[in-house]
């Protein structure tokens, strides 16, 4: 039978894992209940589509101090006095009239890089006839001036480069780097058991100023192209294993 590819899914799958479970936030199905649960939980949610891509439709909504709350997808903001009309305001303004599911997410408290966040995109890939995962490529995406996602990115840099102009405590770096790359491994295995016929992952994860390591996503297919643009190899062994 074959396996939905949204969010939710994929969520679902990797909570049963107990290790990779640890490196999750918190996420509900979107419903009206679940909405107003997370904003009573958390001063920020991410509210995204479950089969959305490159960004699009995420929305991020904060709790503000005077009890109001702001809404921000892409570089536009609005603003809602009362709790309860988010949801209908939602469904109203964003979510398309099709029947598109969504998920309402804790927000992953991502280091910054002059105060705009950065997120780490890793690439675990397996050959045609081969069983075993291997990463053959890791970078992170700071995001573009007042954007809530990293996949509209201004900048592409090495992880490590990431890691030292943030933050984050530099003396953490290695650890972090061992983290990232286990997390995505363990994903790949954990998914590739439902999953059965692929051979790449694009695996999202965050890091907060803590030099904790947190799940966004794992992409079932995705773009290789921003690895062009470090120049460290790590393009053509993406490509190479595409091949076979």
């Amino acid at each position: 039978m074959r396996v939905s590819a949204g969010k939710w899914t994929k969520h679902k799958l990797m909570l049963e894992d107990e290790k990779l479970a640890a490196f999750l936030p918190d996420t509900q199905y979107l419903d009206r209940t679940s909405l107003s649960i997370m904003l009573d939980k958390y001063n920020q949610i991410m509210v995204k589509p479950c089969h959305g891509f490159q960004g699009r439709g995420i929305i991020q909504i904060s709790s503000l101090s005077d009890e109001s709350f702001e809404l921000h997808i892409e570089r536009r903001k609005s603003y809602m006095s009362k709790k309860e009309n988010i949801y209908d305001y939602l469904k109203e303004n964003y979510f398309p009239r099709k029947r598109q599911r969504y998920i309402v997410q804790q927000r992953i408290p991502l280091a910054t890089i002059n105060n705009n966040q950065f997120d780490v995109r890793v690439m675990v890939q397996r050959k045609k006839d081969s069983l075993e995962w291997v990463v053959t490529g890791k970078l992170a995406r700071v995001a573009a001036n007042n954007f809530v996602v990293t996949n509209v990115a201004k900048t592409v840099l090495s992880v490590e480069d990431a890691i030292d102009n943030s933050l984050i405590n530099n003396d953490k770096m290695k650890d972090i780097v061992a983290d990232l790359e286990e997390v995505s491994l363990l994903i790949a295995k954990k998914l590739a058991n439902s999953y059965t016929q692929k051979r790449v992952y694009g695996i999202d994860l965050g890091i907060d100023l803590d030099g904790k390591v947190w799940i966004i996503e794992a992409n079932l297919r995705p773009a290789v192209s921003m690895f062009k643009l470090l120049n460290d190899g790590s393009y053509e062994t993406i490509k190479s294993y595409k091949k076979g």
